[in-house]
């Protein structure tokens, strides 16, 4: 008998204390709307082009050499003024020579990365209005006549 009468005291203590403490209590309602909730986001995605860079020397110290190394061969030819005509020829066909060596030029291909930058509409959401009027947010679908549970206060 002492038994149930401290069961009976327990359960009692216990009940009014969920009821009387403010804690939310959970209860069923049903959903008449749900709105789907969108956010736009910027997706930027790489794209790789490949590009050829050339890089060239301009052959003047080329040139130069070129044009004295011609001279020089150039003397050698030819006697009086022929020798000097001869001179000036080999310096210009030196320096001709010099220059288009020295001014070739060394190209590579680069990838270069370039960024293209869209915005997308995603589903973030939704908007549940139970048959009370109410409106909560909620990352989880629902539909129209579901059952759900929701919380309530006694203040």
């Amino acid at each position: 008998m002492k038994t149930i009468a401290m069961l009976v005291v327990v359960s009692i203590l216990s009940a009014s204390q969920c009821v009387f403490a403010g804690e939310p209590s959970p209860t069923m309602a049903t959903v008449t709307n749900v709105r789907e909730v969108f956010r736009i986001i910027t997706i930027r995605e790489p794209v790789t082009a490949t590009e050829e860079v050339c890089e060239g020397d301009s052959g003047i110290g080329g040139t130069i050499l070129g044009g004295v190394i011609g001279g020089v061969i150039g003397s050698r030819f030819g006697r009086g003024p022929g020798s000097a005509a001869m001179t000036v020829l080999g310096a210009t066909a030196g320096a001709a020579t010099g220059h288009s060596i020295a001014s070739s030029s060394k190209c590579y291909p680069r990838e270069r990365i370039n960024y293209i930058e869209h915005e997308r509409e995603v589903l973030d959401g939704f908007i549940v209005t139970i048959e009370s009027g109410e409106e909560f947010r909620t990352k989880t679908r629902y539909h129209v006549g579901d059952r759900v549970r929701i919380r309530t206060s006694i203040e």
